[in-house]
């Protein structure tokens, strides 16, 4: 598969880093010289100097032999303007990525799909949803949902507190653990792992729960978090992504207040207008102060949204500190993403990521894939596809398959929206909806073994050199 992403800039070069460690033939297409020095420095991808818009650039950078245009550029336009040119050349798939909402109102969404562009997809809308699945449960540090949404994947800090610490996972399993939810995954010191019974989970470990979404109550018990009481929320922010996020938890009958610090652009949706649980005030969101003010405190959630990374590290901190039941933070710099990570806050949004998360389930989905996401800062990735007649991996027992090497089945989905948490008597049959982890270079065997096709592989050696 050869791959053309038009835009070098932070977002662009996420979505090539994640593309090229697949050894995908990925082609980088920038006017700017130092991102290009950058991203050739950094990434196994070619690159190629010039405006995207241009036809003799896109011709250099080879788009006639492209299967797939990734238009990221810091400009909207500019990204529907390029998809729109690779049309002309045949590209199957033509992806936009826009920061602004002016592009994504449905009567334009619309008229842009019938020209021809594959998906267009919008960074602040992918937070914010990513940060409203996070509100919803209380345990978890990120949420992704598979399986119709029956099934969800939750990240979990392992804090040095928890009755859970340097206990063997084989005295964890059964009872409630084997039937309703599988820690399916530990990133230790930077890398994950499947973990086996023998292995113990330790203090500053990040876990990986597949749940049943029924099951949420069961697998808060079993990690014992309390569940806050109080429907009230604290919204630091005044951009895009605070308008949805204020607007969609005044859907879930939260008691929202938004702080607006001096300056900040102001967004607020049609539905916020007068609702009588709605109020905002002005102020500096990592003031203590203001925040006590406020009623932090007793808050279930702290959200901070701002356009300042510092800021909304400084504040979820601060509401951390106070106690808030969960903090969090919508980080850009994914430097300042790790160090959040690490800090407490409970859950920590960089919308690069999720764009470039969303970039590859919308390549997968292509393929025939029903979901896709990736262990943060891992090689780890889950998918989840649907078996096929006659698949090799049908009518045997889990235990009894050779999988490729760290790749876990965890969970299916079965007729009648019914799912379940796998096990090595688990028995698949076809059309069930699987779900799995695994690493990049055991995808296309477990789609010869799920699926009951061979793929080859489209992970081409990727070319070099800077044009």
């Amino acid at each position: 598969m050869r791959l053309l992403i038009i835009g070098a800039g932070e977002t662009g070069n996420h979505i090539a880093q994640e593309l090229s460690e697949e050894h995908l033939d990925v082609t980088l297409v920038d006017e700017n010289p130092i991102h290009l020095a950058n991203s050739q420095k950094e990434l196994n991808v070619a690159c190629v100097r010039g405006n995207g818009t241009s036809l003799t650039v896109l011709e250099r950078a080879g788009i006639a032999e492209t299967d797939v245009v990734i238009a990221a550029t810091d400009q909207d336009e500019t990204n529907l303007i390029c998809c729109l040119l690779a049309g002309l050349y045949g590209v199957k798939t033509k992806i936009a990525v826009t920061k602004t909402e002016s592009f994504v109102k449905r009567n334009l969404i619309a008229k842009y799909l019938e020209s021809g562009i594959s998906e267009i997809i919008n960074s602040s809308i992918v937070a914010s949803k990513e940060i409203l699945d996070l509100a919803a449960f209380a345990s978890a540090a990120e949420v992704s949902a598979f399986g119709e949404k029956n099934v969800m994947l939750i990240g979990y800090n392992m804090r040095q507190e928890s009755h859970l610490v340097n206990r063997p996972l084989n005295e964890l399993r059964g009872g409630a653990q084997k039937r309703d939810f599988l820690i399916a995954s530990i990133v230790r010191d930077g890398e994950s792992f499947i973990p086996s019974g023998r292995d113990t989970l330790k203090a500053g470990d990040y876990i990986y729960i597949l749940v049943l979404k029924e099951k949420m109550e069961s697998l808060n018990e079993f990690l014992q978090v309390k569940v806050a009481l109080s429907r009230r929320a604290v919204v630091a922010g005044g951009g895009h992504v605070a308008a949805r996020v204020v607007a969609g938890l005044l859907k879930s009958h939260y008691e929202v207040t938004q702080i607006v610090g001096e300056g900040e652009p102001l967004e607020i949706k049609k539905q916020v207008h007068g609702n009588p649980h709605f109020q905002m005030v002005s102020g500096e969101a990592d003031s203590v102060k203001l925040q006590l003010e406020l009623d932090v405190p007793v808050c279930a959630l702290f959200i901070a949204v701002t356009q300042s990374d510092p800021l909304n590290l400084a504040a979820a901190l601060c509401a951390k500190y106070l106690k808030a039941k969960k903090t969090i933070a919508l980080v850009n710099r994914e430097d300042i993403a790790r160090v959040a990570r690490v800090s407490g806050i409970d859950g920590v949004i960089s919308p690069r990521l999720s764009t470039a998360r969303k970039v590859r389930k919308a390549l997968y989905g292509g393929q025939g894939e029903l979901n896709f996401t990736t262990i943060s800062e891992t090689h780890m990735e889950v998918h989840e596809m649907v078996a096929g007649e006659g698949a090799p991996i049908l009518g045997m027992p889990l235990k009894n398959l050779r999988l490729p090497a760290g790749s876990l089945v965890g969970a299916l989905l079965r007729g009648g929206n019914q799912a379940i948490i796998a096990d090595g008597e688990t028995v698949i049959e076809a059309g069930n909806q699987v779900v799995m982890l695994t690493l990049p270079e055991g995808v296309p065997r477990l789609k010869e073994l799920i699926e009951g096709k061979k793929t080859g592989t489209d992970r081409l050696p990727p070319r070099s050199g800077l044009d």
